[in-house]
């Protein structure tokens, strides 16, 4: 249940790029995030300034990923869940002690959060991770080199939801 919360808050930017995102970045793809195939949970989106790039998503690229949540959050079991994502998806990490900085400062940003309300995460390589909710800016977190890391939570070998991770990157590259 904890990654079903976090996945819905952090994808919470459907329809509109944070305000401090590059202006080059354009929404490529969004989906609709239900939790047993049941009850809707968000609208997760990826934005990236070159659609047909999706396959490197994983890069240092610019990027967004945002989620417009359809229910309430609490910050704490999204954290949990963040961090809990990043041990599994990172390598080099057994627990969230072992974080890279800039990982950990935005894994541990996340507030609680209403219905209706969207966060966006926004990585600009070389400068920041940053973290939006409602277009305000919650957190920014200065990129040493593992920021773009922060997307293996979606985009990872074991990311929050598999079938959201296929679906916004074969709909990103046209497929």
């Amino acid at each position: 249940m904890t990654r079903s919360i976090w996945l819905i808050l952090l994808l919470a930017a459907a329809s509109t790029p944070a305000p401090a995102a590059t202006a080059e970045l354009e929404r490529c793809s969004e989906v609709e995030l239900k939790v047993i195939g049941l009850f809707s949970v968000g609208t997760a989106s990826l934005h990236l300034a070159d659609c047909g790039d999706a396959g490197r998503v994983l890069e240092p690229v610019a990027k967004q990923f945002s989620l417009k949540l359809d229910r309430d959050m609490a910050g704490k079991d999204l954290i949990e869940s963040a961090n809990e994502l990043l041990v599994e998806n990172l390598d080099d990490v057994d627990n969230p002690d072992q974080l890279p900085e800039e990982l950990a400062c935005l894994a541990n940003a996340y507030v609680d959060a209403s219905d209706g309300e969207r966060f966006d995460v926004v990585y600009e390589p070389e400068e920041r991770l940053a973290l939006y909710r409602d277009d305000e800016l919650l957190t920014e977190c200065p990129d040493q080199g593992r920021g773009h890391e922060y997307f293996k939570i979606w985009f990872g070998e074991e990311p929050f939801n598999d079938r959201m991770k296929k679906r916004l990157l074969e709909r990103a590259s046209g497929n």
